[in-house]
């Protein structure tokens, strides 16, 4: 998800609000697909989480993508962060999948994230994307901004031509969905530098909601992440946010959303592994969901975040980087 290291003191608790928020939502569409319940009224809203989770990290890292020559150095240290829960994670599916342990499958779990725990292909993808936005550097500054929208343009025109199915894997296929989202924030951290940012922001905000209300666009084929609608309402949730600015609460209440928000990653990599666990072991939870899915959705997410702060306590905190 986001890594950010920022002191309390100047800490956006929006930020960790939108990240308890939409990981609730994607929890949400992975109870619903583990149980085969029916579709909600949160489930459309939860396609925008993985969308906004790209724009907002690399929002966030525009401080080290915007250097010149950003040294690979930076770029490891990213990638160790990402690869290591990857591995974890992975270790722990293949743990309770057994009979997928082989070599081939090993390898596709690590290069696409797909065979235990699909949530994991995100951290593929943004593997793939620092990769590809820290060769971005190594151009020139001002030739970024136009290479941001090119690489949105292209992405679009794969997905509405039709050029993104058979001949692209899934996992690859998302890269193409997903890299005009980390462009997407690029391009938001470069607009907040501008001296009329507010206004900006308010025109995006406005213009981009007048078009989901009173627009109709047509939705290509892909992989969950297509079509401009999706793109249009990333843009409006991230200018809200910017344009409502720095936010706290009292103190407590800002602790507990900075320790909801911090173990957010956590939960996200978690919860299909051992809901999927769950359900072999207590097939009565297919039933108590579809009578009672909010409710369930609730107890079980609470419960992987409980998880992951017993786990960081438990193990001192030595280990938080596989779960923040």
């Amino acid at each position: 998800m986001i890594n950010k290291n920022i002191g309390h003191q100047s800490r956006n608790y929006i930020f960790d609000l939108l990240k308890i928020i939409l990981t609730f939502l994607v929890v949400n569409i992975h109870i619903r697909n583990v149980t085969h319940g029916k579709v909600n009224f949160l489930e459309p809203y939860g396609y925008y989480a993985v969308p906004l989770f790209i724009t907002l990290s690399f929002f966030l890292m525009n401080k080290y993508f915007s250097q010149i020559k950003l040294p690979f150095s930076v770029i490891l240290l990213r990638i160790k962060r990402l690869i290591l829960p990857l591995i974890f994670w992975s270790g722990v599916g293949f743990l309770l999948k057994p009979n997928l342990i082989n070599v081939r499958n090993i390898l596709l779990q690590l290069f696409t994230g797909k065979v235990v725990d699909t949530p994991l292909y995100y951290l593929n993808v943004l593997i793939f994307l620092t990769l590809i936005f820290w060769f971005i550097t190594y151009l020139p500054i001002k030739l970024r901004p136009s290479l941001y929208f090119v690489i949105i343009i292209v992405a679009f025109f794969l997905e509405y031509a039709g050029l993104m199915g058979n001949e692209i894997r899934k996992s690859y296929g998302q890269i193409v969905e997903l890299i005009k989202y980390a462009s997407l924030g690029m391009l938001f951290a470069t607009l907040i530098n501008r001296s009329k940012k507010r206004l900006i922001l308010f025109s995006l905000a406005g213009l981009t909601l007048f078009l989901l209300i009173f627009s109709k666009f047509p939705q290509p084929w892909g992989y969950n992440y297509s079509g401009i609608k999706l793109f249009l309402g990333t843009i409006f949730v991230l200018s809200s946010i910017l344009l409502i600015g720095q936010i706290n609460f009292s103190p407590k209440i800002n602790k507990m959303i900075r320790v909801l928000g911090g173990y957010s990653l956590g939960v996200y990599l978690l919860h299909i592994i051992f809901l999927e666990k769950l359900v072999q072991i207590f097939p009565n939870i297919k039933y108590f969901n579809a009578s009672f899915p909010f409710f369930f959705l609730f107890i079980y997410t609470v419960g992987c975040y409980i998880f992951c702060f017993l786990f960081d306590f438990l193990t001192f905190k030595k280990f938080s980087f596989l779960i923040k």
